[in-house]
């Protein structure tokens, strides 16, 4: 689950699980234009990888019910080397803020003050596609309201992570999900969305140097 707002001059997001576990994240509104622009090219940069894998994880593994898919694909994913990735990707500043494409998938890096402690969140990047309106929106309300602020962009995130990190989780008012049909029906569309896009070419020297693997 992704759950995006905007607080105290900050794009908040909490991403988790329904079964607690969830990371919290600020991003002040001073480094959500170039973290948006970022995000448009990590999205289109998984993409590129993305249908492959999960062709590969729904004909190897067994999948039952309607979150059997989602579940394949979490327990594929956390078996992948993201260890290996994070070692390879340029660590300059401590309090950086990266995002990474790796296995058809948007790693997002994190430390404080965009999070408590070092983090990697892991997104699918058709998450990103379906909630891009949300986003856009909170980002707009963070700017206007760090226009209004007098405080300065790190204290006011502080205030909102501390915010959003004491409110309950999974939140108690929840979306109601899609049927089977039109999750397929979406997935089909944005299959041949892909297919008639020219393919993202990845800028110079934003390769990693990561052992290759095969699916």
């Amino acid at each position: 689950m992704l759950e995006i707002g905007a607080m105290h001059g900050s794009l908040t997001m909490r991403a988790g699980r329904d079964d607690g576990q969830v990371i919290c994240i600020v991003l002040p509104a001073p480094v959500l234009p170039s973290f948006m622009e970022n995000l448009a090219h990590a999205r289109l940069d998984a993409e590129e990888e993305y249908w492959r894998v999960l062709h590969h994880v729904t004909s190897s593994t067994p999948v039952n019910g309607p979150g059997g898919i989602p579940r394949a694909v979490e327990k594929w994913l956390l078996a992948q080397n993201w260890s290996g990735v994070l070692a390879a990707a340029a660590d300059d500043a401590p309090d950086s803020l990266a995002l990474i494409t790796h296995v058809g998938h948007i790693g997002l890096r994190l430390a404080p003050p965009y999070t408590v402690g070092r983090a990697l969140a892991v997104f699918d990047p058709l998450q990103f596609q379906r909630l891009e309106r949300n986003l856009l929106h909170a980002c707009r309300t963070a700017h206007e309201q760090a226009v209004n602020s007098t405080v300065h962009p790190l204290e006011t995130a502080a205030l909102a992570l501390r915010h959003i990190s004491s409110q309950p989780w999974p939140p108690p008012v929840q979306p109601a999900l899609p049927s089977q049909e039109e999750a397929a029906a979406y997935m089909r569309g944005r299959y041949e969305a892909f297919q008639r896009r020219f393919p993202y070419i990845r800028a110079d020297g934003n390769t990693l140097n990561l052992p290759s693997e095969s699916l």
